[in-house]
C-alpha cells in the first residue's frame, strides 16, 4: 500500500532535522512537518471529519496549505483547495457540489470565508491559518490552526492506520472548468499522484538535495503536483505566497533554489525585469515549464544568462495527475539531434499509454492528427458526483483529453489544437461557455461568442463578440466590467467587439466561431497595419 503520509513518516524517521518547508522566514523540519500534519488530523477527527468527508482550503500558497495537502487523508478525508480567483458565487457552487464540513482560511480571504460560512449549509467549522491567532472581520470564536496544533498531544504514527485513506482512495479534489460551464471536481488518489511523481520526477533529474520553489498557485495541480514530487524525493519546499517577479528572484538567490516550475510568460517576466542582473541564479539546476511551448529565443536568452541550467517541459492535465509527456533536458540542449523537437511536448512517460484516434476512437497512422487519449495508472478516479461525465471522459478505458495532436516517427507528440474550445491564457484554462454565460446575463446582450486570440504576453487572450438586443446599448468597457462581477477576472474578456446584427451561423445553425475568429483577427491586423 502506497500512501503519502507513510512517506512523510519515513523521512521524519530517517532525516528528522532536514528542512521540509520554508515560508515567510520560518523553517519546519520533516519531524515537525509530520507532527503538525498528524496533530491537525486529530483536530479534524475531533470535529467530526470521517473517512470520505471533504475539507476545503481558501488561501494563498503557504506552509499551512502544503500541510493540508496531506492532513485530511491521514484520517481518510479529502482536501478541496479552492481557487481564490473565483467569484463568491462560483465558490458557493463548488462548495455546494462537494459539501465540505470544514473550511480553512488564511488572512487574505477572511471576509470571503465569512460570507461562505453564511451561504453554504454544509460548512460547520472555520479554522484560521496564519501566524496570528485572529484577524479583523474573523467570525467570533474561530480557532487558530497553530493554536489547535499546540493544544493537541503528540499523535502516534499508527494512530490513524485503521481510517487513513488507501492507495486508490481519493485524497484530493481539484475543480476544473468544463465545456458545460459547470465546475467538475477531479478526484485523484495516492496512487495517481505517486505514479506521476516517481514516473516523471526522474526525467527532470530530481534528487533529495533539491530545493524546490513553489510560486505558482497551489489550487492548480500544475504547481500542486510538485508538492507530491517533493515528498516522493524527500526534497525541501520553499513556498512563495504568489508569484511576484522581484520577490521570486530574491527567493531564488537567498534560498539557493535548484528547481522551479513556471510557464514561459513567468520566465519572460523574470528575464525582462530591470533588476534581473542584480540577483544570483547560479543555484538553479532545472527549470520546468508547461501550459505553452518555450520560445526558442527566450530559452537561448536564459541559457546565456544562467549558465548551467537545463529546461524540461511537461504536458498533461489535472485528470491525468498531470504529466503525460516530457520534453527532457537533453531535448533542450542546443545542437542535440532532437533540437528540432522543441515545438513538440515530448515523448510519453513510461506509464502513459498515449494514442491518437479519430472521431470513432480508431487509431490513426503515425503523423496523422487526431484526438489525444490516454490510459494508465495516473488517470483520475473520476469526476466528483458526475458518473455520466466520468463515463463519457473515460469511455473505452481511455481518458479523452480533448486535445488534438499527432505522434511522429520518433514518438514525440505535437499538439495542433483542441477538440474542445478551451482557451489557455497565462497558464489559466478558460472555457468559453463560462464567459458566454456571464455575458448572456447582461440585459443588452442577445448573443455572445467567446474565442481566444493571440497575445504576446499571455499566449492567448479571452475575447468576446456580442450581438445586442434591438434598441439596447452597451460599451466594451460596460461588458468587461459586468463580467468581472460575475466570474473570475481571468475568465472575463480583455476585448469585446459589438457585432453589427445577429452573429453568423454555421450550416448546422450553430454560431460560427471560425468565421467570427477570422473576422476579429482580420480587423486586428488591419488596425495594426493602419
Amino acid at each position: 500500500m502506497n500512501r503519502f503520509p507513510d512517506l512523510i513518516r519515513k523521512y521524519a524517521f530517517k532525516h528528522p532535522d532536514k528542512k521540509a518547508t520554508h515560508f515567510e522566514g520560518r523553517d519546519f523540519t520533516y519531524a515537525q512537518f509530520r507532527d503538525r500534519i498528524q496533530a491537525m488530523g486529530q483536530v479534524l477527527a475531533d470535529k467530526g471529519v470521517k473517512p470520505g468527508d471533504r475539507v476545503a482550503y481558501l488561501g494563498q500558497n503557504s506552509h499551512w496549505l502544503v500541510e493540508m495537502y496531506y492532513v485530511p487523508c491521514v484520517i481518510g478525508g479529502i482536501l478541496v483547495p479552492l481557487n481564490y480567483r473565483l467569484s463568491e458565487d462560483e465558490m458557493v457552487d463548488v462548495i455546494a457540489d462537494c459539501t465540505p464540513q470544514v473550511l480553512v482560511v488564511d488572512r487574505h480571504f477572511v471576509p470571503r470565508a465569512a460570507a461562505l460560512m453564511d451561504r453554504c449549509p454544509s460548512l460547520k467549522h472555520l479554522i484560521f491559518a496564519d501566524w496570528d491567532d485572529t484577524a479583523e472581520d474573523l467570525p467570533s470564536g474561530t480557532p487558530s490552526y497553530d493554536a489547535l496544533i499546540a493544544a493537541t498531544p503528540k499523535v502516534a504514527d499508527d494512530a490513524f492506520d485503521d481510517r487513513a485513506s488507501h492507495s486508490n482512495d481519493t485524497m484530493i479534489i481539484f475543480y476544473t472548468s468544463g465545456t458545460t460551464g459547470v465546475p467538475k471536481g477531479v478526484m485523484l488518489s495516492h496512487a495517481n499522484l505517486l505514479v506521476n511523481a516517481t514516473g516523471s520526477g526522474h526525467l527532470y533529474g530530481y534528487v533529495d538535495t533539491d530545493v524546490l520553489l513553489l510560486s505558482g498557485p497551489l489550487f492548480h495541480l500544475g504547481t500542486g503536483s510538485r508538492v507530491y514530487t517533493a515528498i516522493a524525493y524527500g526534497t525541501t519546499m520553499v513556498i512563495q505566497p504568489r508569484f511576484e517577479v522581484e520577490e521570486t528572484m530574491r527567493m531564488i538567490q537567498d534560498q539557493r533554489i535548484t528547481t522551479m516550475t513556471l510557464v514561459p510568460t513567468m520566465l519572460a517576466m523574470i528575464m525582462d525585469h530591470p533588476r534581473f542582473s542584480d540577483f544570483d541564479f547560479s543555484s538553479i539546476r532545472c527549470l520546468t515549464y508547461g501550459a505553452s511551448p518555450m520560445p526558442l529565443a527566450l530559452m537561448e536568452r536564459a541559457l546565456d544568462a544562467i549558465p548551467g541550467i537545463v529546461f524540461c517541459q511537461g504536458y498533461g492535465m489535472t485528470e491525468t495527475s498531470p504529466v503525460l509527456t516530457v520534453l527532457t533536458p537533453a531535448d533542450h540542449m542546443p545542437g542535440n539531434p532532437m533540437i528540432g523537437k522543441l515545438g513538440t511536448v515530448g515523448k510519453p512517460v513510461v506509464y502513459a499509454d498515449v494514442r491518437i484516434v479519430d472521431e470513432n476512437d480508431n487509431p490513426v497512422p503515425t503523423g496523422q492528427s487526431g484526438e489525444v487519449i490516454i490510459r494508465g495508472p495516473q488517470v483520475m478516479n473520476g469526476y466528483w458526483n458526475r458518473p455520466e461525465d466520468t463515463a463519457q471522459a473515460l469511455r473505452g478505458g481511455f481518458y479523452h483529453t480533448g486535445d488534438a495532436g499527432f505522434l511522429d516517427e520518433d514518438g514525440y507528440l505535437t499538439l495542433v489544437g483542441r477538440t474542445k474550445e478551451m482557451i489557455i491564457s497565462g497558464g489559466e484554462n478558460v472555457y468559453p461557455i463560462e464567459t458566454e454565460n456571464a455575458l448572456s446575463k447582461h440585459p443588452a446582450v442577445a448573443q455572445a461568442a467567446v474565442i481566444g486570440v493571440p497575445h504576446e504576453k499571455w499566449g492567448e487572450m479571452v475575447y468576446a463578440v456580442v450581438a445586442l438586443h434591438d434598441g439596447k446599448e452597451a460599451s466594451e468597457e460596460d461588458l468587461i466590467a459586468f463580467c468581472r462581477q460575475k466570474i473570475a477576472d481571468y475568465k472575463a474578456p480583455r476585448g469585446v467587439t459589438i457585432w453589427d446584427g445577429a452573429l453568423p451561423l454555421s450550416p448546422t445553425n450553430k454560431i460560427d466561431k471560425k468565421a467570427i475568429r477570422a473576422a476579429v483577427l482580420a480587423a486586428r491586423t488591419e488596425r495594426q497595419n493602419a
